[in-house]
């Protein structure tokens, strides 16, 4: 170390450091005290047994449980009770009614006229497994037989 530098570590540094440690020890064990930010213990009966103690954690529903109801739900929603009308109101009039994303519109003879060229299968084929930026079936629940229904509702509407 050079003259110029001053040491770093020197006795009265030392000792200053040591002073400022046991103040912060004295502090945080008699000023503030041992146990004061621990919270109380919690503990179990002794009678309870584990399935007890399982019963309570248990979950009131699990999400296996919510996503079966919301497909039963879903189903009875579209029945077949509803006419292919309302069925294409419920899930395709959002993009077939204004062409979003290259859909074509209900009644536009042009641009469904190559897709009915090809057959009701294949346009079934491209509802049920998406095409372009429609997700298969349309984003909805509905059956094979149902979304033939919507795509024949929409066929005549085009002719």
């Amino acid at each position: 170390m050079s003259a110029s530098q001053p040491e770093v570590f020197t006795t009265h540094n030392i000792v200053v450091l040591g002073g400022l440690l046991l103040l912060a020890v004295f502090i945080g064990e008699v000023l503030i005290g041992p146990h004061h930010d621990q919270a109380p213990a919690v503990t179990a009966k002794v009678e309870d047994s584990v399935q007890d103690i399982a019963m309570r954690l248990k979950p009131v529903v699990t999400l296996a449980q919510i996503r079966s109801n919301m497909s039963a739900a879903a189903g009875a929603a579209d029945s077949a009770s509803k006419t292919p009308e309302q069925l294409y109101q419920g899930a395709c009039m959002a993009c077939h009614s204004t062409g979003a994303a290259g859909a074509p519109k209900l009644g536009d003879s042009g641009a469904w006229g190559p897709r009915l060229a090809k057959g009701i299968d294949a346009l079934l084929n491209s509802a049920t497994g998406g095409i372009g930026a429609m997700p298969p079936r349309g984003g909805s629940q509905y059956s094979d037989e149902q979304i033939r229904s919507v795509i024949e509702y929409m066929a005549s509407k085009a002719e």
